[in-house]
């Protein structure tokens, strides 16, 4: 019968279990973060992140309709990295009072993705909500 010898060093761990709680931790925190990214549904690229969702006159999201008769349905957001914008900021029909705003395109393809409000104390986006998505495109 051939005897085996185990090596202690096959168990040795080098981290300890503080060490290696806080490294899992870390990527839960970062796989978290990451799955709450919202993306262009056009072409999928990044524009912003649902953490940066905030209530604009009290709420997140608004229905809101333009002169011409057409609705959106936006959600407020802090920052939409992902977006340029189009032309100067105007304060006619505008939807929130004290707001200048204008138009919010998705700085990858283009696509109208809502509108950038600007006012002395700070801004928001008020991004059309159906226009977004939480799945990343293959090079995001």
């Amino acid at each position: 019968m051939t005897e085996h010898v185990i090596s202690p060093w096959l168990f040795f761990d080098p981290e300890g279990d503080e060490e290696r709680g806080t490294k899992v931790k870390a990527k839960t925190n970062t796989n978290s973060r990451r799955e709450k990214r919202l993306f262009c549904v056009a072409c999928r690229a990044w524009i912003t992140h649902q953490d940066e969702r905030i209530p604009v006159q009290g709420v997140h999201e608004h229905d809101c309709t333009n002169p011409h008769g057409l609705g959106f349905h936006i959600g407020c957001f802090r920052s939409a990295r992902g977006c340029s914008h189009l032309g100067a900021a105007t304060t006619e029909h505008t939807w929130f009072k004290g707001y200048a705003w204008r138009i919010a395109l998705c700085g990858k393809c283009q696509a109208h993705l809502g509108w950038a409000f600007e006012a002395e104390g700070g801004g928001f986006y008020g991004l059309i909500l159906n226009r977004l998505t939480s799945r990343a495109g293959t090079q995001s």
